[in-house]
């Protein structure tokens, strides 16, 4: 008797079903690229508990007739493709026919479909991919899919699944990268019968980056636009275009002052897929070298448009990633591309800010004002009059125990040598251990509280842990729609940028719940990124001089805290220089 066998049908989805269904946000991606391509003009996504118990998904497209209901459901059957050549030339975004018959086998699926002008429509029920029920339905306009109990009968399966807030926080990022590339279709997303997203059609990439991001974060982004034939990039505020002859590539840049301390709000769309790509990526991030600090992280959303021909999109199970005939050349287009659109967004925002002189006693120095960290695309002279040659003479030097070195470092000089510190790095650990501790935290009421507008995925996250935030002086309450109102703050925090401050904090939460650890190491883990980014956004700027008596009481702080040597991402917060180190460097010993 052989050993090895065929598998039965209802195993074989199964197994398909555990490659291309992980969660709920699975099936919602699945269904919403079928609706697309049957041409709804509207989408309605609903869902009960995290998608575990309910995900409906509604649409007003093409519809199915009777038999092609009942094909839609075996493996393997799909309109999109007909032949070997079709397979590298696809423009839609469900092609394999594999979805359905793989959603069905693993939970309790209801379709109901109708054909443009059909007198009746179809009702199929079919429970765990076996007993079909078929039955007339009413006709009407489009599809709709009702996905029951998802991994019911895979009980190894659904043990896996996270709890409801982090299946749900899933669930929003794929309607957004849904709705963002199609923005002539309407898309709504109910949980437990509540809004979460609501927009209406409209006639630009702008208007709908506006819809889901809000027009506080559409500010920070710069427009670039590029054309080379088969491709496109594209966004708003400044505007670059430039022509290759064979490929256009448009999207949305993050400013050189929006940076983010986690890789949130990093998109990558090919032919309206949202996909990873790590020739785009690296793209992307060539062009921001040397522009942000290196522990910094750039915002974008590429969209890429391509001849279909010169892409490979399946690749992955889940057509998640994509392989490009020709990388190099998608290489030069991006990095190109968002070079130029950070040159000249950086070039205005100087022009528009000016350049200041700051200064500390003694010692003059030009910076521009803003960001604090340096940007070749603007030009700096310098003068003989900057030079202060008299900082050295008569004893001037000596009456200064602190000497300012540049913008961040501060030099603090002892009788066996010097210790140069970071003050910014320096004062996140003093803040960071402050903020752990919690019971020495002071907070502000705020006179006025403060609205921020957030991002879907971002409110719904800070909504579900505000308790934690107000275990670090952090009041934010539901304030409608997806805005939200900070009541009180940390004292510390000050005119602080609380905006941003909730985007880190939200993106660290969703990179922390990602890991999959639970109970208590998790709380912890969530507590210490709180932290982390509550000193970071608080702590002193290298472009903000502190006097001698504030760095007196700095550094004495730093002495105190239970890890002084290092900032909380494990950057050094000073390092000492001995008198014999400084005279093997000079070749005195």
């Amino acid at each position: 008797m052989p050993k090895i066998a065929i598998l039965p049908d209802l195993l074989i989805n199964k197994i398909a079903a555990g490659e291309i269904i992980e969660r709920p946000a699975s099936v919602v991606r699945e269904l919403i690229d079928n609706s697309i391509d049957a041409g709804a003009k509207k989408i309605i996504v609903e869902a009960l508990h995290g998608g575990k118990k309910l995900i409906k998904v509604s649409d007003d497209g093409a519809g199915m007739s009777r038999e092609d209901a009942l094909l839609c459901l075996e493996r393997h059957a799909t309109s999109k493709i007909k032949s070997d050549d079709d397979l590298f030339n696809i423009s839609t975004l469900g092609f394999r026919g594999e979805a359905l018959p793989s959603i069905a086998s693993v939970s309790k699926l209801t379709l109901i479909t109708s054909a443009v002008n059909s007198g009746a429509g179809t009702k199929i029920e079919i429970s765990g991919g076996k007993e079909k029920n078929i039955t007339e339905a009413p006709p009407f306009a489009g599809t709709s899919v009702e996905v029951r109990d998802i991994f019911y009968n895979v009980p190894a399966r659904r043990k896996f699944l996270k709890t409801i807030p982090t299946e749900l926080s899933h669930i929003i990022d794929t309607v957004l990268q849904k709705a963002f590339p199609c923005f002539k279709t309407a898309f709504t997303l109910k949980h437990n019968n509540s809004d979460i997203i609501n927009v209406h059609a409209v006639k630009s990439l702008k208007e709908r980056f506006i819809q889901l991001y809000g027009e506080e974060l559409s500010g920070e982004f710069i427009k670039v636009k590029k054309d080379a034939g088969h491709m496109k990039l594209y966004g708003f505020l400044f505007e670059v275009k430039k022509d290759a002859g064979h490929m256009k590539l448009y999207g949305f840049l993050s400013s050189l002052d929006f940076t983010r301390a986690g890789k949130s709000y990093q998109y990558i769309f090919v032919n309206r897929r949202a996909v990873k790509n790590p020739t785009v990526n690296h793209a992307a991030y060539a062009a921001y070298s040397g522009l942000i600090p290196k522990d910094r992280h750039p915002a974008f959303f590429l969209f890429l448009d391509i001849d279909p021909q010169k892409v490979d999109v399946n690749v992955h199970p889940a057509k998640r990633e994509v392989r490009f005939e020709t990388p190099e050349e998608i290489h030069r287009l991006v990095e190109s591309a968002v070079y130029d659109a950070l040159r000249g967004g950086a070039v205005s925002g100087a022009q528009d800010k000016g350049v200041s002189n700051a200064s500390v006693p003694g010692f003059t120095y030009l910076r521009p004002s803003g960001s604090g960290f340096y940007n070749p695309f603007v030009v700096q002279e310098q003068r003989a009059e900057d030079f202060q040659p008299g900082f050295f003479a008569e004893g001037d030097f000596a009456r200064h125990r602190y000497l300012h070195i540049g913008e961040c470092f501060i030099a603090a000089i002892s009788g066996n040598g010097f210790t140069v510190i970071d003050q910014h790095a320096a004062h996140e650990r003093v803040l960071y251990e402050k903020y752990l501790k919690k019971t020495a935290i002071e907070t502000e009421n705020l006179f006025l509280p403060v609205r921020v507008e957030l991002p879907p995925r971002e409110f719904n996250i800070i909504m579900n842990h505000k308790s934690l935030l107000n275990d670090f002086g952090l009041v934010v309450e539901e304030f409608g729609g997806h805005d939200v109102i900070i009541k009180t703050i940390p004292r510390e925090l000050g005119k602080a940028d609380l905006k941003g401050l909730l985007l880190d904090i939200a993106s660290g939460i969703i990179e922390e719940e990602g890991t999959g650890v639970k109970g208590a190491p998790q709380q912890d883990r969530l507590a210490h990124g709180i932290a982390a980014r509550l000193a970071c956004h608080k702590s002193v700027r290298g472009s903000e001089p502190l006097n001698e008596m504030e760095l007196s009481k700095l550094l004495s702080d730093l002495d105190k805290t239970e890890s002084p040597d290092k900032c909380p991402h494990g950057r050094p917060t000073r390092i000492f220089f001995t008198l014999d180190e400084l005279r093997k460097m000079f070749k005195r010993k």
